[in-house]
Order: structure tokens, then sequence, then C-alpha cells
């Protein structure tokens, strides 16, 4: 019986655990998170847009209906008869002129279609990027935290020898109470990295959409040494400023622009359709009859004459709504190449800081191993043995932390060209 429970309690942790690659939460967080369902969402609307502007150049079928009925008006043979009337017909309407506000308006979807396509992208790309800082981050912090359990086990095991060491008055009380004071600062930074830790996964369940009683893992990753080698600059400078998502988007915020000048124009001209009705027009009458219906075609012009200038108004704050989108335009190129500069040369800051951090990690740990063999020969107070510990520590940590800021700064980097 025992067994079974056993059993069936592994098979239950079993079942709420998982265990992520960058990769896999990656793919994961362009499936699942909200952000991606919504801009699809924004894209599907776009397309319907799209659709409706094309109708507007096909004709429309309209039915109208109308019965009325007035106060009491005369009486005739000593009985109160109220004024009526009714009509409906249904209409064929085919636009034969607006000015250019049809084909502008097809322009204009198209446009915002294209935008929107590029902003699911943009959504796509942001959210890449935001997994790889989320998910890089645990992996920082459960590096330091082994880093720092393995600094604690060192400590008591170092603690336990000046028990007796104490006993045998080979140091005194000062020299312990330094080094339990050293073990509970490692203590108390050991749970603000679990803190962290879980902080960070419950950011990554929720960017995954992972339920939250789902045990979490992450496995490590490699970081290549030499991410500068694969970086072409000048080219991707000029690439980004031309081809980027960023870049996309403001050429069709130009285009939309455009598109609501000529429509702004279009409002000043008259606009033309053709039209054919069949059904009855209006009768006033005493009794309950109504005409027979009939045919009526024709062609109707609709045209605002004067309007004190309001349509030209109009048509100029769409003229400047122009410019300022083609000023927007330059603006984000030089916006796209200030970013991608600005990334690089913090790509480049972090691959030297990367090399400095490993020297010095390296020399903490020679050091520390010299001290510490002086320590046991008694050449070296506990001071100096517990700031030599304390640096190996400290430069561990520095180098775990400059490693994935190297990785996502790579990234940052690779995310403004795209």
């Amino acid at each position: 019986m025992k067994k079974l429970v056993g059993i069936l309690l592994l098979f239950s942790t079993a079942v709420f655990a998982r265990e992520l690659t960058l990769d896999e939460a990656i793919d994961m967080a362009l499936t699942n998170s909200r952000e991606i369902k919504t801009s699809e969402l924004s894209r599907e609307n776009s397309e319907l847009n799209l659709k409706r502007a094309f109708k507007t150049a096909l004709p429309k079928v309209t039915y109208n209906g109308t019965y009325q009925r007035s106060e009491y008006e005369r009486k005739i043979d000593g009985m109160d008869h109220r004024k009526r009337g009714f009509s409906q017909d249904i209409g064929i309407y085919q636009p034969i002129f607006q000015g250019g506000s049809i084909i502008a308006g097809i322009q204009g979807a198209k446009a915002y279609e294209n935008m929107a396509n590029l902003m699911y992208l943009a959504e796509k790309r942001d959210i890449r990027l935001e997994t790889i800082e989320i998910y890089s981050n645990i992996v920082r912090l459960e590096k330091n935290l082994a880093v720092l359990e393995s600094s604690k086990k060192e400590l008591e095991e170092r603690h336990k020898k000046q028990e007796m060491q104490l006993n045998m008055r080979l140091i005194t009380k000062a020299d312990i109470l330094k080094t339990e004071y050293t073990i509970l600062e490692v203590d108390s930074n050991m749970i603000g990295t679990k803190n962290s830790i879980e902080i960070e996964k419950k950011k990554l369940k929720v960017k995954l959409q992972i339920p939250e009683k789902e045990i979490l893992t992450v496995k490590p990753f490699e970081i290549e040494n030499d991410l500068l080698s694969k970086i072409d600059f000048n080219r991707d400078v000029e690439d980004a400023k031309n081809s980027s998502i960023s870049a996309k988007i403001a050429k069709d915020k130009v285009t939309v622009a455009q598109a609501e000048k000529t429509v702004a124009r279009a409002d000043l001209l008259p606009k033309v359709q053709a039209f054919a009705k069949y059904g009855t027009t209006e009768k006033r009458h005493y009794n309950d009859t109504i005409d027979d219906a009939s045919w009526v075609g024709g062609v109707s012009v609709d045209w605002n004459v004067f309007e004190f200038g309001k349509g030209y108004d109009s048509y100029s704050i769409s003229k400047n709504k122009e410019r300022i989108e083609e000023l927007n335009n330059d603006q984000t190129k030089d916006d796209i190449e200030i970013k991608v500069t600005n990334n690089y040369l913090d790509l480049v800051r972090l691959d030297k800081l990367k090399s400095s951090r490993q020297k010095a990690l390296e020399a903490a740990q020679e050091n520390f191993k010299m001290d510490k063999e002086r320590y046991n020969a008694g050449l070296i107070s506990t001071v100096d043995y517990l700031i030599s510990e304390t640096q190996l520590r400290q430069a561990a940590v520095d180098y775990n932390s400059v490693t994935i800021d190297y990785l996502v700064a790579f990234e940052k980097y690779r995310s403004a060209l795209i």
C-alpha cells in the first residue's frame, strides 16, 4: 500500500513538472502569449477593413419604406379622417465618381493591413526578446544561487574547524563570530536570490501561459565567446534603416497620410452615382389604397458647394499630416541608426568586460586557493581569509551576470535589425 501511495505521489508530481530549454520557451511564448493573440486579431481586422474598402466600389442595394399618418384635418360624412401616406422602394446604387476617395480608401486600407502585419512581426520579435531576457535572468540567478550555496558550504566547513580551534584556544571568539556573520550574510543573499527566481519564473509562466501550479525548471545554455564576429555593423545599420519593421511601418504611415489627403480633397468635389429604384411614391390621401409600383432610374449628384471653407480646412490639415509623417519617417531612420549603434557599442563594452570578469574570476580562484592554505598554516588572519572568500564569491557572481548580459545585448542588437 505504501509503495502504491508513493507511486501515485511521484506520478502526480511528474504531471505538474515541466522542464524547458530556451528554444522551447520561445516557441511557447510565440504561440501562447496574450500579446500574440491580440496582435493576430488586429491583423484579422485589418484584412476585413481592406475587404470593406474594396466593397465600397461595388453597387449596393437598399430598401426604404415609410408610412405616415397626420393629425385630424376634416370631417367627411360626419366622421374624422386622418391624412395618411405610404411609400416603399428597393434601389440599386453604383458609385461613378467619388473624387478618388474610393481608390484612396483602398490604398489606405492596404497600408493599414501592411502595418498590422508588420506590427504582428514586431510583437513576435519583442516577445522573443522578452522571453530570452526572463529565461536568461532565471539562469543567471540559479547560477548565482549555486555560487552562494558553494560559498555557504565552504564557510560552514570552516566554521566547524574553527569551533575545534576555539575549544583548543587556537583562535579567539571574535574570529568565529566573523565567520558566523559571513554565513548569515550569505543566507540572506540566498533568500533574496530564491525570491527573485520565484518572481522571474512567475513572469515566464505568465508569458508562456503555463499553469501556476506547475513546477518549472529551466535548462542552462551555452553562450558563444565571440558573438561580435557574427556582426557586420555598417551593413546592418543601412539594412535596418531601410528594411527593418520600424522603417517599413514609418513608410506605411506616410502612405496612409497620403490616402487621407486624397479623401479630404475628394470631399471638395461632387459625388456622382447611378441609381435604379422600383417601388411606390408617397401619396397622401383619405383612404387606404396605394399607387401602383413603378421603375425610376437616373444619375444623382451630391456636392457641398459652400461650407465657409470647412472642406478646404480639412484638406489643409491632411496635407500637414502628410508632411508630419514624412518628417517622422526621416526621424525614424535616425532613431534606428542611433539604436543600432547604441546596442552595438554596448555589446562591444560587454565583450571586453566579459573577458575582464573572466580574468578576475581566475585571479580570485587562485588567490583564495593560496589564502586558504595560508590560513590553514596560520599565516593570515580570519579576516583576510573571509575577504578572500568574499572576493571569490563576488567574482563568480559578476562573471555570471556579465555573461548573461552579453547574450541579451547580442539579442537586443539583432532585434533592432528586424
